[in-house]
C-alpha cells in the first residue's frame, strides 16, 4: 500500500521537532510530516514582534508576548465560556470536583512550551531512575541512568547547554563535557554564594550553591547568539540565546520535512498493518472541514495532557488502563526577603545558581527530594516590580494613596534592588488517581476538553514543608551574617505553585499489563504508534524534565529510524 508519508509527527515542541530532525537526518529519503496546532512564525521578524509586544505591555505575564495570537483572525476565536486558543493556559482544563488544582499550563504554539520556559537543564540523578529499588517508592524506569547517559550528552549538544563540569562532577557521571562554559553568575549570585560559604550544614547536608546548567548560550552556538543578559527570558529571550524548539523545527524543514501549522489532530486510526490514518482540522479554514493523511509510522509528540486526551478521543486500546493516569508536576513555592545591601537583581537570566544537595538521600523514603533555586528575578512570582510599585503607591483596602514623587521613587529603589528569593521544586510520586480523562465540556473545535483529577499527596506536601524549612533557615543565617529580612517566615499551609512540568500519563515500561509504551517508546497495544516527551516518564524525578525528555526522545527516534 502507498502511504502519504513514512512518518507523521503530531506536535512541534522539543520532542516532536527532535524526532523529525533525527529521523530525517538518518533516513534522508523518508517522507516526514509535522502536524502542529500552532500558527506562529519562527523567524527573526516574528521573535521581534513578540519581544515588542512584551516590552510595550504594562503586564508581564507568560502569555503577554503572544496576546495577538489569541483573538485575531489567525487564531481560534474565544469560546462562549472564555476559553481561548491557541495559547492555552490553566483555564482550558476542566477541574471540577478535583481535590487540588493542577496549576501548570502550556502554550499551543509551534515550538511548544519552550516559548515560555526558563531554560534550566540539570540532569536527573541516578537514583531518580530507580526510586522503587532504592527507596521503595513509585516505580523504576525500564532503563537506568547509565543507559540514558549517552543520549543526555546528545541532548545537551542539540539544545546547547552551558554548565560547569567541575561543579557537577560529584552529582552525575558524565562521559563528555558541557558544550559550553557556564553562564556567568550575577553580582547578587556572588554576594549570596560568598555569604553562604560559611553556613553550617542543614541536617548534615551542605548548603552549596552551584551553577545551574541551562539551554542558554554562554557563547555563540549553532547560529544563535550568546546571552545578552536581557532578564526577560521568561517568557521570551529577545536575542534567541535561550533554546526554543523553533530551532529544530526550522532545521527539520531545511532537511526536507513538511510542516503543516494550525492543524489540530482530532483522531488517529491505527490499522492492522501498523500504519495509521491521522484526521485533523486546519483552524484557519472557514469550514473547519476534517482532512486526513496516511502514514507508515505515527509519533504523538504532544504533552502529558494532550496525548492521553487524543488517545481517549480516538478510542484507542488501553490494555494497561494507564492511559491518562499518573499525571505529575513539581509542586513549588518560594520564600522571599530583602538583603541589607543592594544586589541589583533583574540582570541576566532568572536564575544561574541552584542548591542541588537536597535532591537525594535516605529521607526520600518518606519525603520527596527537591532542588532549590536562587533567583535573579527579585521576588519571582511572589511580587513583580510592577506589583511592588503598586503596593508602595496605593493602599487598595483603604483606597488611599501612600507615596508619590521622590519618596515613592526612593522606596521602590530600596525594595527592588534588595529583593531575593529561594525557591524549592519538589518531587511528586506517580498516583493513578491523578489522571486526565475526557470532559463533557467542549473546546472551540467541538472536541472534549481534558478533565483533570489531581491532588498533591503527603509525600510531596512533606517535601514542600521541608523545602520551606530549609529556605527559612538560610534566611535566618543571612540575617545573622550579611543582614537580611525574611518576608514570608510562616510555614505554608499546603500552598504550592505549578512548575510547568507536565509529566506522566503514558507510562513507559516493559510489560503491556502496567505500561502504555515499551522502553523504545512504541505502543504495546498499537505497533506503529509511538509516544515521545515527558508523558512517558514513569516517575517525575527531582529536577526539570526537558533535558531528560530530549534524551529519551533521541533514544526513541533512533529506534524509529531503524524501524523505517
Amino acid at each position: 500500500m502507498d502511504f502519504d508519508f513514512d512518518l507523521v509527527v503530531v506536535g512541534a515542541g522539543v520532542a516532536g521537532a527532535l524526532t523529525a530532525c533525527t529521523v530525517k537526518a538518518a533516513k534522508p529519503g523518508a517522507r516526514v510530516l509535522i502536524l502542529d496546532a500552532g500558527n506562529n512564525g519562527l523567524d527573526a521578524t516574528q521573535r521581534a514582534a513578540f519581544v515588542e509586544a512584551y516590552q510595550l505591555s504594562p503586564g508581564k505575564g507568560v502569555p503577554t508576548p503572544y496576546a495577538d495570537l489569541l483573538n485575531n483572525k489567525d487564531g481560534f476565536a474565544p469560546s462562549q465560556d472564555g476559553v481561548s486558543n491557541p495559547v492555552v493556559m490553566n483555564q482550558y482544563y476542566d477541574q471540577s470536583g478535583t481535590t487540588d488544582l493542577f496549576k501548570s499550563g502550556f502554550q499551543r504554539m509551534t515550538g511548544g512550551s519552550t516559548w515560555a520556559w526558563r531554560g534550566n537543564t540539570p540532569r536527573w540523578l541516578a537514583n531518580d531512575f530507580r526510586l522503587n529499588t532504592v527507596y521503595g517508592r513509585g516505580v523504576d524506569w525500564p532503563f537506568d541512568y547509565d543507559e540514558l547517559e549517552p543520549y543526555l550528552v546528545r541532548a545537551e549538544q542539540e539544545l546547547g547547554v552551558s554548565g560547569d563540569d567541575a561543579e557537577w562532577a560529584s552529582l552525575t557521571r558524565r562521559s563528555a563535557d558541557f558544550p559550553m562554559p557556564a553562564i556567568a553568575p550575577s553580582y547578587g549570585d556572588l554576594v549570596v554564594r560568598e555569604a553562604l560559604a560559611g553556613m553550617p550544614p542543614i541536617d548534615n547536608v551542605d548548603v552549596v550553591p552551584i551553577t545551574t546548567p541551562q539551554a542558554r548560550n554562554s557563547r555563540e552556538y549553532q547560529g544563535r547568539s550568546s546571552c545578552q543578559g536581557n532578564s526577560s527570558c521568561l517568557p521570551i529571550c529577545p536575542s534567541g540565546a535561550k533554546y526554543d524548539a523553533g530551532h529544530h523545527v526550522g532545521k527539520a524543514v531545511a532537511l526536507g520535512v513538511d510542516l503543516k501549522p494550525a492543524c489540530v489532530v482530532t483522531k488517529v486510526v491505527p490499522q492492522q498493518d501498523g500504519s495509521s490514518t491521522v484526521v485533523f482540522k486546519d483552524w484557519t479554514t472557514a469550514d473547519l472541514a476534517e482532512q486526513s493523511v496516511t502514514t507508515r509510522q505515527l509519533v504523538l509528540a504532544l504533552n502529558a495532557v494532550e496525548i492521553p486526551r487524543l488517545w481517549l478521543i480516538s478510542g484507542l486500546r488501553n490494555t494497561s488502563d494507564q492511559v491518562g493516569r499518573n499525571l505529575m508536576d513539581h509542586p513549588t513555592d518560594e520564600v522571599v526577603g530583602l538583603l541589607a545591601e543592594p544586589v541589583f537583581p533583574f540582570r541576566g537570566p532568572q536564575s544561574t545558581l541552584g542548591i542541588e544537595n537536597f535532591r537525594d538521600g535516605l529521607f526520600r523514603k518518606d519525603t520527596g527530594g527537591f532542588r532549590m533555586t536562587i533567583g535573579d528575578d527579585g521576588w519571582g512570582r511572589t511580587q513583580s516590580p510592577e506589583a511592588a510599585l503598586d503596593a508602595l503607591m496605593w493602599d487598595k483596602a483603604a483606597r488611599k494613596i501612600l507615596l508619590t514623587g521622590a519618596k515613592l521613587q526612593e522606596a521602590v529603589n530600596h525594595r527592588v534592588t534588595r529583593m531575593l528569593r529561594f525557591s524549592y521544586s519538589t518531587e511528586q510520586l506517580p498516583n493513578p488517581d491523578n489522571r486526565v480523562t475526557l470532559s463533557d465540556k467542549r473546546d472551540v473545535l467541538g472536541l472534549p476538553r481534558p478533565k483533570i483529577a489531581y491532588r498533591v499527596d503527603a509525600y510531596s506536601k512533606a517535601a514542600l514543608t521541608y523545602g520551606h524549612s530549609v529556605a527559612h533557615r538560610i534566611w535566618q543565617y543571612l540575617e545573622g551574617t550579611v543582614g537580611a529580612t525574611e518576608i514570608a517566615p510562616a510555614a505554608p499551609a499546603g500552598t504550592y505553585k505549578g512548575s510547568g512540568h507536565l509529566m506522566g500519563t503514558m507510562r513507559m515500561g516493559t510489560a503491556a499489563a502496567d505500561s502504555v509504551v515499551d522502553p523504545s517508546g512504541q505502543s504495546h497495544d498499537h505497533p506503529g504508534v509511538w509516544v515521545v516527551g515527558s508523558a512517558v516518564f514513569p516517575t517525575g524525578g527531582t529536577s526539570n524534565p526537558t533535558l531528560q525528555l530530549a534524551a529519551v526522545t533521541l533514544r526513541t527516534a533512533d529506534a524509529l529510524a531503524a524501524a523505517l
